[in-house]
């Protein structure tokens, strides 16, 4: 129906079917939703409206991502005529694509559609655009929907969709990079504050002055998530689309929290670990594996688990010295990795910005070519390195882990008397406060200064310092000592 019918005819459609609505809502045979509206609450009366009649709308968010993710021709169909049949075939397809669509199909074909949509008296739809394509593929004739105001305009229909995906009764959640573009959105319109947009995003926040702060921040952080993935987009040159970092978000949150805590004392090394963790990022690392990856884990270890690669150990100068540079325009391959290859890396140490960058830019079924010691040249696949890459990275991590844990392991007995000291510092506060007072229980204490004095005197004779032993060094024991007199 689409395909022929008039804006005018879609109206006068819509708008009987309100009026049909609203005279089985009088006559106590229909049914009516209150939803919030401007500053108060709106009673609509639940129309059932033609699937083919109402448009699906290329402003959702739900499908933001997926749009700005197509080919650009596309992208400019949707864009120049929304509401033709080749971009609604389009959104259709997109909104099929979604995490949630098999699900929600499927629970309309069993309950039918419990929860009514809302659409403009234009005929297009604020929300229940999954619903609706599921409906048709069901071949049912009719969607039910409540209709908005005349006067409904942008403004009011963001805030409503807003409040919409917000509230529990949502069938299907935003992806993640969806909803970082309604938030930009959100904050673009100039329409709301962002602590009242981080509200909206978690309305168990209240208007506390803690709560506000909650609100502010979690808005900045998910707009640095989205800049953060715009920066590797731009260094890609087409060959990622945001729907690849749908699954990286909390990946992409670990490295922007690592950013942040030493952008400003240290900018070099924070860039320097952010390519690295990207690039392990790209290559499939884990984020609890990201963790692990800073500078020390760059300047001691990458370097000796790359050469154990068979693959990329000719390649090892170029993968650790080269760093990506700003305003480097179309590189690509043995561009990248040539002319700079000879500079100096920053003071001597080690960036994986190149891989990083060269990774970003390939796409799964290209290949890398890479300069070897010998001035030869090879050409990889995308795949090869990015596997050498993991596994390399995968290694450092563990014999990093491997060196903390036999670190800790020889400062342990430092770390545990340094505990003692301050637990007996303690103890003999406590005691000054307590011990003269009734209820304190002088045999207990007397039963705990005896259990000290034997660990204290076991540990004398298994390290063969004894008690009388004096000096800086054991400082700690002439404190005990002090203690115990």
């Amino acid at each position: 129906m689409t395909t022929t019918i008039t804006i005018e005819a879609r109206k006068q459609a819509i708008q009987a079917a309100v009026q049909a609505a609203d005279a089985a809502s009088r006559a106590g045979n229909g049914t009516s939703e209150s939803i919030r509206w401007k500053t108060g609450q709106l009673i609509l009366p639940v129309a059932s409206v033609d699937v083919d009649v109402v448009l699906l709308s290329r402003d959702s968010h739900r499908i933001k991502a997926q749009l700005q993710s197509l080919p650009q021709a596309e992208q400019d169909l949707v864009e120049s005529d929304p509401y033709g049949v080749q971009a609604q075939e389009i959104i259709a397809r997109l909104l099929r694509e979604t995490a949630g669509y098999e699900r929600i199909k499927s629970a309309i074909a069993n309950d039918g559609q419990l929860d009514a949509g809302v659409l403009t008296t234009g005929g297009v739809l604020v929300n229940a655009n999954t619903r609706v394509v599921a409906l048709r593929e069901l071949r049912q004739k009719y969607v039910k929907v409540v209709v908005l105001p005349e006067d409904a305009g942008p403004k009011e229909i963001t805030e409503l969709e807003l409040r919409l995906q917000m509230e529990q009764e949502v069938k299907q959640p935003y992806s993640f990079t969806s909803q970082l573009l309604f938030i930009e959105d959100l904050v673009n319109s100039g329409n709301y504050t962002t602590a009242e947009i981080g509200r909206a995003l978690q309305p168990g926040l209240t208007n506390s002055r803690t709560d506000l702060k909650k609100a502010v921040d979690l808005v900045e952080g998910e707009l640095r998530l989205l800049s953060l993935i715009r920066e590797v987009l731009a260094m890609s040159g087409g060959a990622l689309n945001l729907l690849y970092f749908d699954g990286k978000q909390q990946a992409l949150f670990e490295i922007d929290q690592d950013y942040q805590k030493i952008k400003n004392t240290k900018p070099e090394q924070a860039a320097r670990v952010r390519d690295a963790q990207l690039a392990g990022m790209i290559a499939e690392i884990g984020y609890r594996e990201l963790r692990d990856v800073d500078a020390v884990l760059l300047d001691e270890y990458v370097g000796p688990a790359l050469e154990e690669d068979v693959i990329l150990a000719p390649h090892l100068d170029a993968l650790l010295e080269v760093t990506a540079s700003e305003g480097d325009s179309a590189l690509e391959g043995l561009d990248l990795l040539g002319d700079e290859a000879d500079d100096e890396p920053l003071n001597g140490e080690f960036s994986l910005s190149g891989i990083y960058t060269l990774l970003a830019r390939t796409k799964p079924e290209e290949h890398i070519t890479l300069p070897t010691e010998d001035g030869t040249v090879a050409n990889l696949s995308r795949e090869v390195v990015v596997t050498g890459l993991r596994g390399a990275l995968t290694t450092a991590i563990e014999n990093k882990k491997r060196d903390t844990r036999q670190l800790d392991r020889l400062t342990a007995p430092m770390l545990h008397l340094k505990e003692a000291a301050k637990a007996l510092d303690s103890a003999t506060v406590a005691y000054a406060e307590v011990s003269s007072r009734a209820g304190f229980r002088q045999t207990d204490f007397l039963k705990a200064v005896a259990e000290y004095q034997r660990a204290a005197t076991n540990f004398s004779m298994s390290t063969g310092l004894g008690d009388g032993v004096e000096g800086d060094d054991l400082a700690g024991d002439a404190d005990l000592e002090n203690t115990r007199a």
